[in-house]
């Protein structure tokens, strides 16, 4: 069974410790100001107020985010107590996480599948099948070059053509998100889809990352 996200946590009754109104935002009081405490594991939807799925609006995101960062800022608490201080620290820094996770396809797929009880591999050392005749050429294609025996062209041209392959590849996942929003997006075959698909994108970006270091060296 997958794990549920956490929500913000702010106090039981769902008012500001401060001025004890009632909360319209997980981060900040919009009565008094104050920053409300969250937790470490906070669900990143609830920081920014945006629905919990799969697809989010660029635009409103954007807005989202400079408005709360506006309201946790640690610059806007300087003069405040030591607890309103350090309660803006928490809350900036999960305000800038939430953007930075929410805005990214990639990311957010991670997130998503992380909320639910499901991670890729650390180190995502298992070749995906659909990529298994890719890997070997570019790995025959690397240890080539290492050894001299093609040029500097073939790798920039195998570097160019991964590199479309996973912009590709990301385009495809951010297309699905709409889909899978639709139906179920905690379902099984949807987080199983999910994870196959960040899989060949977290390996075909490795392979990137190999063509970029036998470049760069």
């Amino acid at each position: 069974m997958s794990a549920p996200i956490r929500a913000a946590a702010t106090t039981a009754d769902g008012t500001c410790w401060h001025c004890q109104e009632p909360l319209a935002t997980a981060v900040a009081c919009t009565a008094c100001g104050a920053p409300q405490p969250l937790p470490s594991d906070v669900d990143l939807f609830a920081v920014l107020g945006v629905a919990r799925r799969l697809v989010v609006d660029a635009a409103d995101l954007e807005r989202r985010y400079h408005d709360a960062s506006r309201a946790v800022h640690p610059d806007r608490h300087q003069t405040a107590d030591d607890r309103m201080q350090a309660l803006s620290l928490v809350a900036s820094s999960a305000v800038n996480r939430a953007y930075r996770v929410l805005r990214d396809p990639i990311e957010r797929g991670r997130y998503w599948l992380a909320a639910h009880g499901e991670v890729l591999g650390r180190d995502n050392n298992t070749v995906p099948p659909a990529l298994a005749e890719t890997v070997f050429e570019t790995q025959e294609t690397l240890d080539d070059f290492r050894g001299g025996r093609v040029g500097r062209d073939v790798v920039v041209r195998a570097h160019e053509t991964l590199a479309s392959r996973l912009d590709g590849l990301v385009r495809e996942l951010e297309a699905r998100f709409a889909t899978w929003d639709a139906a179920d997006p905690s379902s099984g075959p949807v987080l199983a889809e999910l994870k196959r698909r960040l899989s060949e994108i977290a390996y075909l970006n490795t392979l990137v990352d190999d063509a970029d270091e036998a470049l760069g060296a």
